[in-house]
């Protein structure tokens, strides 16, 4: 019996601001299930909130797993070190690089808009950062879960330092990085929030459609793709459903979670 269905937001939930209302229709009948949904994204908190009040979950795990909210409130995470965060500030500032810092509440960038930035938000959306303030000093900084840095790859080790293996490394676009703590990934995050609401990952089911996607779907019993996942994610997945247009996540549900 399925307790839990975690969830990708883009590619999977919604693709920009279209949100199918058979998916709309399929978390609320998950819900009436007394299936807990959960948000599993490697979009901040700040982002995601809306759609999570939208369709009603208490859940999510955001910044590819360093960071799990409850009700838009912080109950775990993983920050990096403020020390790092002013170096990669001060690399950037010296590489002409565009950063994206996600807190628990607010997402800062350190330039005001930077070309790179427009070209995501552009193609996949993103909602308006705050300029990053640093009058305050290094302990007036909030906590930071994930970068976004907009370089190439080539250029990575300015940040890394050589050291991939001290970060959750995922590029979704040639010219920008996620960059999370050491560890982290979504299935990490969601073990954690399995092993806080006692339920098992036998117990679990996720969705998704991206590389950042590979480690959840095999964290859980019942992992599913979306019809226009990428294939090496279809190639870990117990499932493949329909595509996002096609009412992917309410077959999913239908067929593999609430049959019957």
């Amino acid at each position: 019996m399925i307790k839990l269905a975690a969830f990708d937001v883009d590619g999977t939930l919604r693709d920009r601001d279209h949100l199918p209302a058979s998916t709309r229709s399929a978390v609320k009948r998950l819900k009436e299930s007394g299936v807990i949904p959960v948000l599993c994204t490697g979009r901040s908190e700040y982002e995601i909130a809306s759609l999570r009040e939208e369709l009603g979950m208490d859940w999510a795990i955001t910044c590819n797993g360093s960071h799990i909210g409850y009700q838009g409130k912080t109950m775990f995470g993983t920050p990096f070190g403020k020390e790092k965060v002013v170096a990669w500030l001060q690399e950037a500032e010296r590489s002409n690089h565009a950063l994206l810092l996600y807190g628990s509440e607010f997402m800062y960038t350190n330039r005001a808009n930077d070309p790179l930035f427009l070209r995501a938000r552009e193609e996949i959306g993103f909602l308006e950062p705050r300029l990053l303030d640093l009058s305050g000093g290094t302990e007036a900084l909030p906590e930071f879960y994930q970068s976004i840095i907009f370089c190439e790859e080539l250029q990575e080790g300015l940040y890394t330092g050589g050291n991939a293996e001290e970060f959750y490394i995922h590029r979704w676009r040639p010219w920008a990085v996620d960059l999370n703590p050491r560890g982290m990934n979504k299935a990490i995050g969601l073990k954690k929030l399995l092993e806080h609401l006692t339920i098992a990952p036998e117990e679990a089911a996720a969705f998704g459609d991206g590389l950042n996607d590979m480690e959840l779907l095999a964290a859980v019993g019942t992992g599913i793709a979306m019809g226009n996942a990428i294939e090496e994610l279809k190639g870990v997945a117990r499932h493949v459903t329909r595509s996002l247009h096609e009412d992917g996540i309410a077959y999913a549900v239908d067929t593999w979670i609430l049959p019957g």
